[in-house]
Formats: C-alpha cells, structure tokens, sequence
C-alpha cells in the first residue's frame, strides 16, 4: 500500500506544524516542526509517498446549500451567486469547493467549503518551495470518524478542540472556550478521542480509538473523496506508466514509416529520397514517442523494427494500414492525446480511446479519417476535468 505524508497546516505560516507518515494501517513516523521555514525537513520523507495537506477547521467553513433543482454544470457555475449574501466579503477573496450533491429532506442541496483564497494560494506556494506540492488538500477535523453512539466526535490538537457535528458540519474552538462551546450542544451524546478530559455530562470515551491526531485522520482519508484541489488548483494525474502510454502510438509510427517506404519503392533514385526525407521523419517521431533514448541515424530503421518485434510476432495487415492513416493525426492535431489502442482482427476494428482539449479535436479527427475513406464511428464523449475523453472506432470501408 502506498504511504502517505499528511502535513496539518498552521493558522499562519508562523505556527507549528504537524506531520506523520503512514500507510492507512499503521503509523510508520511521525512529529511536529517549528514553522513554515522548517518545511524543507520534510522535503527528503515526501519523496515516493502521497502529500496530503490538511487545513485547520477554523480556516475552512463547511455549508450545505438549497437548490432549485438538480445538481448541474450550470448550477455549478451559479453556485457563487447563490452564496454571495452569505459571505462576508467579496466573491473573489474566497475559494468555493464543491462536496457531494445530498438531499435535505425532499430538496436537493450541495456541500460546498469555502476559504479565504490568498491564505490557500500562500499555502500551496509554501508547499511547493519546499518540493512538498500535496495531492489532496482538506480540513482536518472533516476527517475525525463517527459513531453509531455518539452524534459528535472530538478530539484535541495543538491545545485547541477539533469536533465534527455531523457528516458536513465541524468546528474549531480554543481550550479558554470550550465550556462554553459544549453548552450549545445541547447534552448530545459526544465521541471523546483525547486523554485530556473536560465536563461534559453525554461523553463518551472511545478508550479503543485513542490514537494520534493525524493517524486518526490517517485511517479516516480512504473513507473521503473530497479535495479542495479544484479548478485552477486541480492536481493532473501523473501516470507511473508514461512508457505504456506512449509505446503503441510510437511503435506504430516507426511500422507506418517503414511501410509507406515499402508501398512507395518505385524506383531506385525516388526509393533514395524518400529513405532519405522518411529517415529525419522517423528520427523525429522517435524522438518523440521515446523520449530519452538515444537515436542513431545510422541504425534508426533497425531500432524502430526492434520496437516492431517487441509489439508482435507477425503483425496484421489490416491493423498497419489503419495506423498508416490514424498516425499523423496525433500529430497534427494540437491536443489529441491516445490513451488506448485495441485491435479487433476478426472484425478489422481499431478501437482508439484518446484524450483532447475540446470537443471540436474529436470532430476533427473524424473528419480526417472519413477523408481518408476509413468507416470511423465516435463514442460518446464526457467531460474529465479540463479534458474531454471519449472512444473512436475505424475501420476499412467495405
């Protein structure tokens, strides 16, 4: 299982931090640093381990807001709006991440979080001077468990109580107020994970649960799929498998290459310039779907069949020349990104699954591949992110 960092950020870039390190099932480090100057201590223990990066409750407001109907792109889009009487300041100053959509009796509503954007943004650059960029970001006290006897759950950190109300409901109240803070609770029964004791008449100690802050939290993050990275601050998935991605668009172009130079062998002066003009080509497209491997022009068409051989035993015709005419689109069009290539030999169908910035990249495509007489029929397509993923199937026309 991987391992996680979860750093607990301060109030401001002065106050201590909280760090541990664990793989969900146990804690395997875990301590506290002076300020946001010592982050770069942490640099080296979160190298190879997911970065999560929790925020105090008090900097995070939680609401659950009414909607006119269902949740939608263009709800989403009103949803500022619609929180703008709510909010003390100005629209701008504030970050708006949305939850889960939820039902508040027959109503449909949204969990919405909501944060003072500049002291987000210092946060994330902060991180990220100290080589720790998080994958996750969201408030800590979001993440305590709940009970089947216990409508509350609390616990303390850093001299100050963290409680969680209910499923989208927390709190963060300073040790001099808590008394106070208890009253309104109205004598529910509460879940107390802290050794540290205060009079309150519904508590209920969870002796089993006590644990570290953070590993409470620790245990709890598998449960949550909520992330604060949103919008402009949405983390882009790094495959560890950049080399599969690209082997088969990139052996497919070295096999498109060598087979338009067989199909175009006329003559000996004109077979000379196209293995010419086609060797800078194929050196250039190596380069590319192989980044980092060294090129000899001299062997470029013996390396390019080494990357055939490893790709099959005896190839198909009708799949080369599908790839003949599918290859040059990747690159001509600005943004088309292949995901997936599958092959159908007994219907003579490539399936393409691919990526792109637009809907229009996928008309596009299309349309080049009917152009070239290919019978092309186009998945539904969806948004994911800032990307529109979707499948094409091509085949030769009968």
């Amino acid at each position: 299982m991987k391992e996680t960092l979860i750093i607990r950020l301060g109030h401001s870039v002065n106050e201590s931090i909280h760090w541990l390190i664990s793989n969900a099932d146990e804690t395997i480090a875990s301590g506290q640093i002076d300020n946001s100057l010592a982050l770069e201590e942490l640099s080296e223990k979160g190298k190879n381990r997911e970065i999560i990066a929790l925020l105090p409750a008090t900097k995070v407001q939680l609401k659950t807001v009414i909607l006119p109907t269902k949740f939608n792109r263009k709800l989403e889009a009103a949803l500022p709006f619609m929180l703008e009487e709510e909010l003390a300041c100005e629209l701008d100053d504030v970050l708006i991440t949305i939850g889960e959509p939820c039902m508040l009796g027959e109503k449909h509503a949204l969990q919405v979080a909501i944060c003072q954007r500049s002291w987000f943004e210092n946060w994330l650059q902060v991180l990220k001077a100290a080589e720790l960029p998080p994958t996750r970001a969201l408030p800590d006290a979001l993440l305590l468990p709940q009970f089947d006897d216990a409508e509350i759950t609390v616990t303390s950190l850093s001299g100050n109580w963290l409680f969680k109300l209910n499923t989208w409901s927390i709190a963060e109240v300073e040790s001099s107020w808590v008394n106070e803070f208890l009253v309104t609770l109205e004598e529910k029964a509460l879940a107390h994970l802290s050794d540290i004791d205060f009079d309150y008449p519904n508590a209920v100690k969870k002796l089993e649960n006590y644990d570290l802050p953070l590993a409470i939290f620790a245990k709890q993050l598998p449960l949550h799929k909520f992330n604060m990275l949103q919008g402009a601050f949405q983390v882009k998935k790094q495959s560890t498998g950049i080399w599969s991605l690209w082997q088969v668009p990139a052996i497919a172009a070295g096999v498109a290459l060598l087979f338009g130079l067989i199909l175009k062998a006329v003559t000996a002066y004109q077979l000379e310039q196209q293995v010419a003009i086609a060797k800078n080509d194929a050196i250039e497209a190596y380069q590319q779907a192989f980044p980092g491997t060294k090129v000899r022009p001299n062997l470029i068409r013996r390396q390019i069949q080494g990357k055939l051989d490893q790709m099959s035993s005896g190839g198909e015709t009708g799949f080369l020349f599908l790839l003949h005419h599918l290859t040059p689109i990747f690159k001509d069009v600005d943004g088309f990104t292949p995901e997936t290539l599958r092959f159908d030999s007994k219907r003579g169908e490539l399936r393409l699954r691919a990526s792109a910035k637009d809907f229009q990249s996928f008309n596009l495509v299309k349309q080049r591949l009917e152009q070239a007489a290919l019978e092309v029929e186009q998945g539904s397509l969806s948004n994911s992110g800032d990307l529109v993923v979707g499948e094409i199937k091509i085949k030769a026309s009968s």
